[in-house]
């Protein structure tokens, strides 16, 4: 069953778990500008850019980043 991404309100980052202590890497929350997408953005770069994609790429990238877990 493919898994969906997190409901989060609209301004709740998510940080990825291998991001270690300092929240070193990617980010990812709802979009609040487009319905059913993400926003996936730099943790060390909060002021950043960030790139929005629908849920079924977001949950695609996701499956496919789970089979290179160590």
């Amino acid at each position: 069953m493919p898994q969906h991404p997190p409901r989060l309100a609209p301004d709740e980052w998510t940080t990825s778990s291998y991001s270690g202590q300092q929240g070193s890497c990617v980010r990812w929350r709802r979009d609040c500008t487009a319905t059913d997408h993400i926003e996936i953005g730099d943790s060390k770069d909060p002021d950043g850019p960030t790139l929005s994609v629908t849920a079924p790429v977001w949950t695609a990238f996701v499956d496919f980043a789970r089979t290179f877990e160590v």
